[in-house]
């Protein structure tokens, strides 16, 4: 059997047997079904053997009939598995979370896996336990937002159904059908009129949340759309997806408005600061970059994680950052200085959401293992890019005390040399004396006989 999987979606270490061992133990299944077809027409053939059997056989049924309580004893323990109470015992895949605008409720989407099993989607207090559910998802929730008033909360997931709930009484309220495969991310305007769905198919849907019905349909990128997100004023909708690219929108015409270019991967996350004077961007590339929206300019880029970088969000001012990879890193970045700060520590687990609670004062992490609800550290630069710049120094001067000991070496080699052009002059001298000697190097006791006018001096003193 063969598993569709996008593989745009599914990081490496997703495409492990964690995931696809299920699918496989369900494949034998459904393979044995034409074999108990196949063995029909044998059994009409023996149908008169059967005829007689059938007594015994009917004596047979009442067995299997006291084995049904027995099934009916374990439905109840297949109702309590999805009762932890608080969130620190929820152990499912959390893929996705919002708050309220007033902090007091935690909105989570996840499932049993990333992909086909059933998807939910759970309503926490602040303070982590328990509220509800919204029920319906037939396989895992990758998207869930709530509207700036509370009122309406939107999920979407693999199968690519978006649904619109009344938040307060956790009633569906309109299932959103239009995109052909997942839906990745959704996000509502700040007045809550418009809300906007990124899918597979590479659109963006632009819905009434009043009726339920679609408003416009823009052809966004040439691949899958993985994230999305309006301005505070609501005048302009980021898309960002598999193409590499950030576009700009006019969510009144669906028209292009910019293009930010410069991740190197896909873009899973997208969001814009709380004034809209900024926009971040992070992806599989495993960067996160910060762009003026005036502009639409690069302004800056945060590296530091290890694998994708699949979610980052503002805190309530703007003036720092909170991003999750697959690594299992959580960092927290000064937005005015560019640079990281002292975090938490890593999570057991991939990270697939994070964000700041209204009040800045906690921090939500989701995982494939659960989620949890940490205080966030007070703003401090991580001070570890000052030590290595201190090291170089002292090799440097270590560098400085080894040269002196080489510098004795080099002159002596040097001057060997020197000594060579030295014996070179005679040698130029020698050619000079080369003529005369060279006739008369035959002669060479002639040479000797020259100390006879030696004997000349002698004969001098004689004259006067």
């Amino acid at each position: 059997m063969v598993v569709p999987v996008p593989r745009r979606f599914l990081p490496r270490l997703l495409l492990s047997a964690t995931i696809l061992l299920p699918f496989a133990s369900a494949t034998p299944a459904a393979e044995e079904k034409p074999a108990a077809e196949a063995t029909k027409p044998a059994a009409a053939k023996d149908k008169p053997a059967a005829a007689k059997e059938k007594p015994a056989a009917a004596k047979e049924k009442p067995a299997p009939a006291k084995e049904k309580p027995a099934a009916a004893k374990e439905k109840p323990a297949a109702k309590e598995k999805p009762a932890p109470a608080k969130l620190g015992d929820f152990g499912r895949w959390i893929i996705a979370a919002d708050f309220t605008a007033d902090g007091g409720t935690l909105v989570t989407a996840g499932g049993e896996s990333l992909l086909y099993r059933p998807g939910d989607v759970v309503v926490w207090k602040a303070d982590g336990s328990r509220i509800g559910a919204l029920s319906g998802h037939p396989t895992a929730v990758w998207a869930v937002q709530v509207s700036a008033d509370g009122k309406l909360a939107a999920t979407a997931g693999y199968d690519g159904l978006v649904k619109l709930w009344d938040l307060p009484a956790r009633k569906l309220k309109a299932d959103l059908k239009k995109h052909k495969g997942w839906v990745r991310s959704l996000a509502f305007a700040p007045d809550g009129s418009r809300l906007a769905t990124a899918g597979e198919d590479g659109t963006v849907v632009l819905w009434n949340p009043a009726d339920g019905k679609e408003v416009a349909t823009i052809a966004a990128h040439e691949g899958p759309v993985t994230a999305v997100a309006f301005a505070p004023d609501g005048k302009t909708l980021a898309s960002g997806g598999g193409d590499k690219l950030v576009k700009l929108w006019n969510p009144a015409d669906g028209k292009e408005k910019g293009k930010l270019s410069g991740h190197e991967d896909t873009i899973w996350a997208v969001g814009y600061s709380p004034d809209g004077s900024r926009l971040v961007t992070a992806g599989a590339d495993r960067t996160v970059r910060l762009w003026t929206a005036s502009d639409a300019k690069l302004a800056g880029t945060l590296a530091g994680h290890k694998d994708w970088v699949t979610s980052a969000a503002f805190n309530a001012d703007g003036s720092r950052l909170v991003s999750g990879s697959l690594d299992g890193a959580v960092k927290l970045w000064d937005v005015n200085a560019k640079k990281e700060q002292e975090g938490l520590p890593p999570a057991d687990s991939s990270v697939w959401c994070v964000g700041f609670a209204p009040d800045g004062k906690t921090i939500f992490i989701g995982t494939h293992a659960g989620g949890r609800l940490v205080s966030t550290p007070a703003p401090k630069l991580v001070p570890e890019p000052e030590k290595p710049k201190a090291m170089p120094a002292k090799t440097e001067a270590a560098k400085k005390e080894n040269k002196p000991a080489e510098k004795p070496k080099k002159p002596a080699d040097k001057k060997p040399a020197d000594k060579k052009p030295a014996d070179k002059k005679p040698a130029d001298k020698k050619p000079a004396d080369k003529p005369k000697p060279a006739d008369k190097q035959p002669p060479k006791p002639k040479a000797a006989a020259k100390p006879a006018p030696a004997a000349k001096p002698a004969a001098k003193p004689e004259k006067p």
